[in-house]
């Protein structure tokens, strides 16, 4: 089986404008290597990018392009260098037609536009919008990710997915990734879409702690995830990870489900994203294993 030419291209022209930018991600299974270009859409299209794309994909190089719009020649894939939303986005990672069918049969939801297939019961889904903000956009990824029970970490507005018509390496021997539209007449605004109802942090029961004291902590631990750098493929992402995790919930003392929250955000910055399951198991670990004091960060203590 040979990589399908004409399937990113198609892609590419259908997601998104002429004029937008876009990340354009790679990595390496095979030595943890990655790369990644902010470029403009008719960069990536060109003959001589997508020569590039192929030889990488080749040498078993997987292949991801940012699912929204960037600023252009912004070098990072931050959530401020979002310009605009051309998608709303899930991705299921498990039962992806349970997920699909579940999709189609609901009245308030939208037909989607297309879908990833890039492995085996695993899709990424879309539907083209316009109109939205970054804050609208997440809020709806992630109470449809609860309600599908799809990837929770996959709601930031900076998901990248995987190009069709490259192989996918994380499997052997790779599949092919595809791409299967459906409606594309139609582009959503917000109001196609459920009420977007505001996310409510919660606490733990068992803890039982001030409702203040869990507010300044949630707020104190998001301002320190902003300020870290995060983790990259190859450069001691796994142990950066779970230092990242010990500060959560044992240094800043917060529940899991509060820690698993903010790190959705930093993890939309890693190279490559983790999944919801690995961010799971990570923070478990860093509860059980870590050393960190309890509450080591909080009221002044050292």
């Amino acid at each position: 089986m040979q990589a399908d030419l004409r399937a990113p291209l198609r892609f590419l022209r259908t997601g998104y404008k002429p004029d937008d930018w876009i990340a354009v991600f790679l990595k390496s299974y095979g030595t943890g290597e990655t790369a990644q270009r902010v470029v403009p859409l008719s960069l990536v299209t060109s003959l001589r990018f997508q020569a590039w794309l192929r030889s990488r994909n080749a040498a078993r190089w997987n292949i991801y392009v940012s699912v929204n719009v960037l600023t252009a020649a912004k070098r990072s894939r931050t959530r401020d260098a979002v310009r605009a939303i051309r998608h709303v986005f899930l991705e299921a990672d498990q039962d992806a037609r349970g997920v699909l069918d579940t999709i189609a049969a609901r009245s308030d939801l939208p037909p989607l536009s297309y879908v990833i297939h890039s492995s085996p019961n695993r899709a990424h889904m879309f539907w083209r919008v316009a109109e939205f903000t970054v804050d609208a956009a997440e809020a709806l990824q992630k109470r449809l990710a609860r309600e599908l029970q799809t990837d929770q970490a996959a709601t930031p507005c900076t998901q990248m997915t995987r190009l069709p018509g490259f192989f996918n390496h994380k499997y052997q021997p790779g599949p092919l990734v595809t791409a299967e539209y459906r409606c594309l007449d139609r582009t959503y605004a917000p109001s196609a879409f459920p009420t977007i109802v505001p996310i409510v942090w919660s606490t733990s029961e068992s803890s039982n702690p001030p409702v203040r004291r869990v507010t300044d902590s949630i707020e104190r631990a998001r301002r320190y995830l902003n300020a870290l750098p995060p983790a990259i493929a190859g450069e001691h992402g796994d142990l950066h990870t779970f230092r990242v995790c010990c500060r959560l919930v044992r240094g800043f003392a917060l529940p899991d489900a509060d820690a698993l929250k903010l790190l959705y955000e930093w993890n939309a910055r890693c190279e490559p994203p983790w999944s919801e399951r690995e961010l799971t198991d990570k923070v478990r670990r860093a509860r059980r294993y870590g050393r960190e004091p309890l509450a080591g960060l909080l009221e002044g203590r050292p």
